[in-house]
């Protein structure tokens, strides 16, 4: 009997290990410290701190200041900070650069993914990231997108969307003679409360050689409205150099006006060897911006950052691919103050053997109060097989090569990003594409967990020469999976979100006076008809569609919707001809009408 009590308390106890750890596999690795001796003999050079020209005792106000939140003091003590510190030089020339307004498209849904933009999208095999997309403190989606078109070489457009991605707007764009190589995106509100105070922030490189040749860094700044908007050169390169993979992040989730962007890039020679990482730093919603230059003796490659806000000074975490030898490739987590300088601490993630190469990562840092554990997510390709890391405590122990994808798959590139909300789970999200850019895959979990795997989700085929996008959507409590991808070509931008409501608009936000389902207009129809439906009060509606002999063919609404009336334009492009009935639930009701396709 005690053998059998010490069966089920082990069964028990491992059974919950596996199920959190459900993406474990054969060469994962647990609890691996990030100061342990690794391969290569780079270890000399994990940790170089630097003398400090600004005073120890105002660099402890500062982060108390940043511990209690005080975004007063917080400005204050930087303000005295940014004394110390060496401003970026720019030669101030925008290079013929200039603001138009974008073009206001606007998809629809209609059965396949949203498309954005359908014009040409840049490629470059060194940068990869070409599109972003972030969903604001005001609760709507952004995207930027790096274009292509006829009649200029460099063009940034970014849209915006208040409905989940259901339809996209045009806010703003910008055009060059140049060539834009590289772009990243901040969306920054001074008061979440009001709508119109969200900024976004386009950091960008641009150069007039399509080699890219002397890239510079560049900052397109405007109102979500499209409003005040204006382009700064940040910082030029050495002559010689270039600037390569720009990265943004921000402390924006924990202040309003006190809010600093953080921007990293690798500098390297015109001839793409490796000089340094920059982190420039703006205080001051992007007018102007100081700069820390470290030196990490390795050929560091694709640098993208997080913020990440810990208990003591905040830091940037960079993600690099480190180059230990030409068959042996690591991933490094690199991490510097927030107050730019040259100090830096290395830590180790990946410890492979000469064949293994992991390449092109991407990071995300749950953003939550210092006070609560620091948890990190790092996805990359593993010989080109998708696989991630992930740390619970702010980095110090990690888990390592987590299977992301199926081993069947081989993969170009990988994206993650994370919410801030742990409870319910589905706070971790990772998408990548396969090397044909035939499929989009997407993940939604926690750490260790990180869900089914949803095997091509993209309707439309994606390139596979640039990394997709993707985000946490999240409303309320509730939280979606969201993800964009560059088509074939690349031409075209391409956007999808689990449950993603599209080809529906609320008629009015009058409070009808009981449920319906009226009949759809036009019947007979070919192969676009219109539903209209009501609900006197919110709660979950499902609209769906059957065949005649009563399968579901469609979902077409399984949501929380607020009261009021709605019409829903559903697209029978891909049904054959014939009698169909369509389904409404809501709160108890329940109503079945007929339809007939005809082609």
């Amino acid at each position: 009997m005690k053998h059998l009590i010490f069966f089920l308390i082990f069964t028990v106890f491992t059974g919950g290990i596996l199920f959190s750890q459900t993406d474990a596999t054969p060469e994962s690795k647990f609890n691996q410290s990030s100061t342990r001796i690794v391969s290569g003999d780079e270890n000399r050079y994990s940790s170089i701190t630097s003398e400090s020209k600004i005073p120890a005792n105002l660099l402890q106000l500062y982060t108390n200041a940043g511990d209690m939140r005080n975004e007063d003091l917080k400005n204050q003590y930087n303000s005295e900070i940014e004394k110390y510190l060496d401003k970026s030089v720019t030669d101030g020339n925008t290079q013929g650069m200039r603001i138009e307004p974008a073009p206001q498209f606007q998809g629809d849904w209609y059965g396949s993914d949203v498309l954005i933009s359908n014009s040409d999208v840049v490629s470059s095999n060194s940068n990869y990231r070409q599109i972003d997309l972030k969903q604001g403190e005001d609760g709507w989606l952004y995207m930027a997108i790096n274009r292509r078109n006829t009649t200029t070489n460099g063009n940034i457009t970014i849209y915006r969307s208040s409905n989940g991605g259901a339809t996209w707007l045009g806010v703003n764009s910008i055009t060059s003679a140049g060539y834009v190589s590289s772009i990243s995106m901040l969306v920054e509100s001074r008061n979440s409360a009001v709508g119109d105070s969200t900024r976004i922030l386009v950091y960008f490189l641009h150069s007039m050689s399509s080699n890219y040749n002397d890239a510079g860094l560049y900052c397109f700044s405007f109102r979500r409205d499209g409003s005040a908007s204006g382009v700064i050169t940040v910082a030029s390169p050495a002559a010689g150099n270039r600037f390569t993979n720009v990265s943004t992040s921000s402390d924006g989730m924990f202040y309003s006006s006190a809010t600093y962007m953080h921007v990293v890039l690798r500098e390297e020679t015109n001839a793409g060897s490796f000089v340094s990482l920059n982190h420039y730093r703006s205080t001051n919603w992007g007018v102007s911006h100081t700069v820390g230059t470290f030196y990490t003796f390795n050929d560091d490659r694709y640098p993208v950052s997080a913020f990440s806000n810990e208990n003591g000074t905040d830091s940037i975490y960079i993600a690099v691919e480190r180059v230990v030898a030409a068959n042996e490739h690591e991933i490094r987590l690199i991490a510097i103050p927030d107050v730019p300088g040259s100090s830096y601490t290395t830590r180790y993630i990946t410890d492979a053997t000469p064949g293994v190469i992991y390449e092109r990562p991407s990071i995300t840092i749950q953003q939550r109060y210092f006070t609560l554990p620091q948890n990190i997510l790092v996805t990359c390709t593993k010989n080109d097989h998708a696989v991630y890391h992930y740390s619970t405590d702010g980095g110090a122990a990690w888990n390592i090569d987590f299977g992301l994808g199926l081993y069947s798959q081989s993969v170009d590139y990988t994206t993650c990003s994370s919410d801030s909300l742990a409870a319910g789970g589905k706070d971790f999200i990772a998408s990548f594409v396969d090397t044909d850019g035939d499929s989009v895959t997407v993940r939604n979990g926690v750490l260790g967990n990180m869900g089914p795997v949803q095997h091509k989700r993209n309707s439309s085929h994606s390139t596979g020469l640039l990394a997709p996008v993707c985000a946490v959507y999240k409303t309320g409590s509730e939280k979606y999976s969201a993800f964009a991808y560059a088509g074939i070509g690349p031409t075209g931008v391409f956007y999808n979100m689990e449950t993603l409501i599209t080809g529906i608009q609320q008629i009015n936000g009058e409070v009808p006076s009981g449920f319906s389902l009226q009949q759809n207009y036009p019947n007979p129809f070919n192969p676009v008809t219109n539903i209209k439906f009501s609900i006197p009060k919110a709660g979950i509606v499902t609209l769906k569609i059957y065949d005649i002999a009563g399968k579901e063919v469609a979902q077409l609404v399984n949501r929380n919707l607020n009261p009021g009336t709605f019409n829903f334009d559903f697209d029978a492009s891909s049904l054959s001809s014939g009698v169909y009935f369509y389904r409404i639930n809501a709160d108890g009701f329940t109503d079945v009408k007929k339809m007939m396709l005809v082609k």
